[in-house]
């Protein structure tokens, strides 16, 4: 039951790599790959695993400076990063394993890349490209979209995008960026799978309610911060991506201590969760930023008790 998973798993995440453009698509495949095998090494052989992210790193950097395929720099940069991701992931196992706050920390290193991504060698240049392509593509639609059946605002909407200047277009470009946490988290699916297959003990799971990011969760948070204040235009993307996913992480760590004390009150799970579906789809403007300031207030009020008490108090 175990193998066939792992191939269900490995044929849908074939399938959108066939449904994205090359060389993007490749990353659907060889992240979660570089990700499991990672993770089953450092579980099994500890630091010693982190030859594999080394040895990622140098075949990355060929590819990056021998180019084929059309492979450059920022599409190999996410595979040694992920690995190392895993290797994380997998020395932590040991002693019950990290919770889910501690395991979204672990994404750290592609975090560091999204950050980096805008300001790489030739990105600028890339974007350029790919704003130009974007825009032939856009006119071909909209020489399809003149029949009287076609809705005006969708017609509208692409008319006002194609009409914007091309500096504009690839700055916002430059705010994009991918977010490999499913391809992770798929990595690590197929990690069990594998696990279980040869019959070692299952990956470690954790409760929802216990998710708290680390305190070094704080820094991006302050450098994001720090970077939109005061730098220049150019490394403004990559502030918004951290504090994009800073706020994210908190927000989601403000909901688990939200759950934690309605069920902690006996409130029933199905209510709890109805209250946050539906606070979140007629509330979101004011319910993002409220969880958010609430998980980051539990990095000092803890309110779920979950940092150890110190030593001879009670």
């Amino acid at each position: 039951m175990s193998a066939l998973r792992a191939m269900l798993l490995v044929g849908s995440l074939t399938l959108a790599a066939l449904a994205t453009p090359w060389p993007w698509g490749a990353l659907w495949l060889v992240v979660p790959l570089a990700v499991s095998a990672s993770l089953l090494l450092a579980w099994r052989y500890g630091l010693k695993a982190l030859g594999l992210p080394a040895l990622l790193a140098v075949v990355c950097a060929l590819i990056a400076l021998f180019p084929g395929g059309g492979f450059r720099v920022w599409h190999v940069l996410w595979i040694p990063l992920a690995s190392l991701t895993g290797v994380w992931m997998g020395v932590r196992e040991e002693g019950g394993g990290p919770t889910l706050g501690e395991r979204a920390w672990m994404h750290a290193p592609l975090l560091a890349a999204a950050f980096a991504l805008p300001v790489l060698p030739g990105m600028p240049n890339a974007l350029t490209r790919v704003e130009a392509r974007a825009r032939v593509e856009e006119q071909q639609v909209l020489r399809t979209l003149q029949g009287p059946d076609t809705p005006g605002t969708w017609r509208q909407m692409m008319e006002e995008s194609a009409k914007m200047p091309a500096a504009e277009r690839v700055r916002m470009l430059t705010y994009f960026a991918p977010n490999l946490v499913l391809l992770v988290s798929a990595g690590r699916s197929l990690a069990a799978r594998s696990a279980a297959w040869r019959g070692w003990p299952p990956l470690s799971r954790a409760e929802f309610t216990s998710w708290r990011l680390p305190d070094g969760a704080l820094v991006p948070l302050l450098v994001g911060l720090a970077l939109a204040m005061f730098s220049n235009a150019a490394w403004r993307p990559g502030a918004a991506a951290l504090l994009v996913q800073s706020v994210l992480g908190y927000s989601v760590q403000g909901v688990a201590v939200t759950q934690s004390v309605l069920l902690a009150r006996g409130v029933p799970p199905v209510f709890v969760l109805l209250v946050m579906v539906l606070l979140f789809a007629f509330t979101l403007p004011v319910f993002l930023p409220s969880v958010a300031l609430l998980g980051l207030s539990d990095v000092w009020l803890d309110f779920r008790r979950l940092e150890p008490s110190p030593r001879g108090e009670a």
